[in-house]
C-alpha cells in the first residue's frame, strides 16, 4: 500500500476538468493506506459525475479516475468507520510497518528505534498488561462458553454501551486513527476476522504482530460490514 497521500480537492477538480486519457492501473499497484475527509468529498463528486460524459469517457472510466487514489476498499473502510460515529481527519488502514514507525516517531513523545531495529515507546503509567481490567459482555447465548472468574469478569450490556460511547467520544478528539484488519487464528475453519481501531500508531503495529495478515482478496470478501 502507498504509505501517505494527502487528498486535495483542487487537484481532483483539475483532474476531472482536464482528462487526457482513461486511467491505466499500474502493474502490481496496491491501494493506499491513508484516507481522509477529502476522500469523502471525492467520493461525493464521483456520484455526481456518474451521469456526465467527459470527452467520451464511460461511467466506469469516470469512476476509475476518481477512485484511482483511494480505491473502492478505501471508500468502504471510510464508510464503515463513519458508521461507528467516528469522524476524524485521517485514517491509516492496514499501514506498512514503516509508516507506523514514522507515525510513532513523529507523534509519540519518547519514541525511538533501538539498536535491534525495534520501536520503543513510552506507554505512561501502564507499563504492562492489565488483566484485572478485562471485561466480557455477559450474554445468555455465550454465557456457558466463558470461564468466568477473576480474569474474565462479567460486564452488563448497558455498561458496555456506556463505555463504548466514552471510547467513541475520545477517538473523535484525535486527528488521526489507525485501523487494522486481521484474523485471530490461522485455521481457516476457526479463525475470526478482527478489526482494531486505535489512536496510537504503535498499538496498530502491535496488533499487526498479533493478528494474521489477510490477503487482498480476503480483505474484499472476509471483512465486509
Amino acid at each position: 500500500m502507498l504509505s501517505r497521500l494527502q487528498s486535495n480537492t483542487r487537484r481532483l477538480s483539475g483532474a476531472v476538468l482536464r482528462p487526457l486519457a482513461a486511467p491505466q492501473p499500474l502493474c502490481g499497484q496496491r491501494q493506499k493506506s491513508t484516507f481522509s475527509r477529502g476522500d469523502k468529498i471525492k467520493a461525493s463528486l464521483m456520484e455526481q459525475l456518474k451521469v456526465a460524459e467527459l470527452k467520451g469517457w464511460t461511467p466506469e472510466e469516470v469512476k476509475a479516475a476518481l477512485s484511482m487514489e483511494i480505491g473502492s476498499r478505501g471508500l468502504e473502510v471510510l464508510s464503515e468507520v463513519n458508521s461507528l460515529s467516528l469522524d476524524v481527519d485521517e485514517i491509516y488502514y492496514n499501514s506498512p510497518a514503516g509508516v507506523l514507525y514514522e507515525q510513532a516517531l513523529r507523534y509519540e513523545e519518547g519514541s525511538a528505534i533501538v539498536d535491534s531495529g525495534a520501536l520503543a515507546v513510552k506507554s505512561g503509567k501502564k507499563t504492562g498488561r492489565s488483566p484485572l481490567d478485562k471485561r466480557i459482555v455477559f450474554e445468555e447465548a455465550s454465557a456457558d462458553d466463558v470461564w468466568w472468574g477473576k480474569v474474565n469478569i462479567k460486564l452488563d450490556y448497558k455498561s458496555f454501551l456506556t463505555n463504548r460511547e466514552r471510547a467513541v467520544d475520545y477517538l473523535n478528539t484525535r486527528k488521526r486513527l489507525y485501523v487494522v484488519d486481521g484474523y485471530g487464528g490461522w485455521d481457516a475453519d476457526y479463525r475470526v476476522p478482527v478489526r482494531v481501531i486505535t489512536s496510537r500508531a504503535y498499538h496498530a503495529l502491535f496488533m499487526q504482530n498479533m493478528l494474521v495478515p489477510p490477503t487482498e482478496q480476503e480483505l474484499e470478501t472476509g471483512f465486509q460490514s
